[in-house]
């Protein structure tokens, strides 16, 4: 059995907490080569060339994302100063259709993410069914693996491009909500932020957004050249992203509550208690979106809306006469 990784324990608040990992794949060694053996992998064995194009410089470009990881707070800044100048612009302005660009835009993110599950998920799922669901938050073992790092290191990037979305909305003037643009931002920041430390919980974020993310750029694109979607779809979606949001709040409070009872854990406590806090403000912020799109909206509510509205009408001009 391969010896567990014992660092110094972090201190915090006087308190030394323990820091124990299984794997310490953090580290950048410019002398460790990835194994071309994918047979030895759970999913499709074989290896797209643009896959395979990664293998050589695999160590450079994870040195590359250790040193400039903090350049998402650049591109955050940018971004949301472009949003609301462009906003702001757009005022006087008439909108633009942008249809046929959204539409190939939503295919390309969706074609992205559907590839994504296809390779990210089998090992999701044997890690879970071969050594339990904790093993799958608490080692890194996906590492090994070159394919899963290239695309752990493609899912961190696209958090960039995904940006573009908010460009759409505000050309085409449609509504600009809060929980838009905050959860691009702080899934972009996050996502970079995490990158480096290679943390088990990263196998649950990417999983689940790229599953999510191929069912609602599917829905995005279709809904851009007008074809007509039942409104359970989109209610569905929803909920998954819902249920994303609890998830992933669970997985990195479980692997925080193992690490600080000295249980070995790949994933650093920064990474654990900022995604701990990042979990819990998505699920807030979609569990109040959902209940005001569709249940404040939902013809029962309407109608007890406006029973409440009588009532109030009545009451006063009972007091009028």
């Amino acid at each position: 059995m391969k010896k567990l990784i014992v660092l110094e324990p972090v201190n915090l608040f006087g308190l030394n907490l323990p820091n124990k990992r299984f794997h310490d794949n953090y580290i950048v060694r410019p002398d460790l080569k990835w194994s071309n053996e994918t047979s030895s992998f759970p999913g499709m064995e074989y290896s797209f060339p643009f896959e395979k194009f990664f293998l050589p410089i695999g160590k450079e470009t994870q040195q590359f994302a250790n040193d400039y990881w903090h350049y998402c707070f650049y591109i955050s800044a940018i971004y949301l100063v472009t949003i609301f100048s462009l906003q702001y612009w757009m005022r006087s302005r008439e909108s633009y259709n942008l249809r046929t660009p959204l539409f190939y835009w939503n295919i390309l993110l969706s074609i992205f993410s559907i590839l994504g599950t296809f390779r990210c998920a089998p090992e999701f799922f044997d890690i879970i069914l071969n050594e339990g669901i904790a093993a799958s938050f608490t080692k890194s073992s996906y590492y090994k693996d070159y394919r899963l790092t290239l695309w752990y290191l493609w899912f961190t990037v696209s958090k960039a491009f995904e940006l573009i979305d908010t460009l759409f909305i505000v050309l085409r003037k449609t509504k600009l909500i809060p929980l838009h643009w905050v959860h691009h931002l702080l899934t972009l920041t996050f996502s970079w932020f995490v990158f480096p430390d290679v943390p088990a919980t990263a196998r649950w974020m990417v999983n689940m957004n790229f599953f999510v993310h191929s069912l609602m750029y599917t829905y995005y694109a279709l809904k851009a050249v007008k074809i007509q979607i039942p409104k359970q779809v989109n209610i569905t979606i929803t909920i998954l992203q819902v249920t994303q949001m609890f998830l992933g709040l669970y997985i990195h409070y479980q692997s925080l509550k193992l690490k600080l009872l000295g249980q070995p854990v790949d994933a650093s406590y920064s990474v654990l208690f900022v995604g701990s806090l990042l979990y819990s403000i998505f699920a807030i912020l979609f569990v109040q979106f959902f209940i005001r799109t569709y249940i404040l909206t939902s013809r029962p509510m309407r109608i007890l809306k406006e029973f409440s509205q009588l009532r109030r009408k009545n009451a006063t001009d009972k007091k009028c006469h």
